[in-house]
């Protein structure tokens, strides 16, 4: 009999890259720390993951945004935490760490073609595509489970890799990252049973200052 994986998908508190406006920096790999909201965000997450179950391991993207919620999460429990690079956002290339108003006046056609959703190949110069980021979160997604047999595990990450692997699943193409996409601090629960998965529960938010 297989033994299924409980994996909770965490995505990371705000930071000041969540927000809207021309002059908010496109944050794939730039790494930007938790603002104030994204820290309370992290403590209820945390809270909210510890009444409901007692994880055997933290995984977590290791950029600070991630680490700092995966340690707030990690805290009530006593869960270890591991880093793991493929956990990471997409990696913007030239475009990361730029504002969105730089980001427009410098790659005008790559802005709208993106903002077109209908390229899975798409990349940032430099960058990554929407592909290849699938690919990369389905497979370290699937490691993990593959780790945890009959166990319960956190893996705290951003809204890009959930969205690719719920895309996958649900068979939508890799190009459409706005689709499935999770708040802040949300929790997504899938059950995986070797090489398959299916979608428990999809952003789950236990505080209204989410976003």
């Amino acid at each position: 009999m297989q033994l299924l994986t409980t994996l909770l998908l965490i995505r990371h508190g705000h930071t000041l890259g969540n927000a809207s406006g021309p002059h908010v920096q496109m944050s794939g790999w730039t790494d930007l720390p938790l603002s104030a909201r994204g820290e309370r965000q992290a403590q209820a997450i945390a809270a909210y993951v510890a009444r409901i179950v007692r994880p055997c391991v933290v995984y977590t993207s290791p950029l600070e945004r991630a680490v700092r919620t995966a340690a707030a999460i990690a805290g009530p429990c006593g869960a270890p935490i591991v880093r793991v690079a493929a956990l990471r956002e997409i990696n913007c290339g030239e475009a990361d760490g730029l504002t969105i108003a730089k980001v427009e006046e410098r790659y005008p056609r790559e802005w709208a073609k993106n903002l077109a959703q209908t390229d899975p190949d798409f990349r940032w110069p430099g960058g990554e595509s929407y592909s290849e980021l699938r690919v990369r979160a389905w497979t370290a997604l699937a490691a993990i489970a593959a780790l945890h047999p009959g166990q319960c595990v956190v893996a705290v990450t951003h809204a890009g890799v959930i969205s690719q692997v719920l895309g996958r699943m649900r068979g939508e193409s890799a190009a459409c990252w706005a689709a499935m996409r999770p708040r802040n601090a949300s929790l997504t629960e899938l059950v995986w049973s070797g090489d398959t998965a299916r979608i428990a529960r999809f952003d789950e938010v236990p505080s209204a200052d989410a976003a």
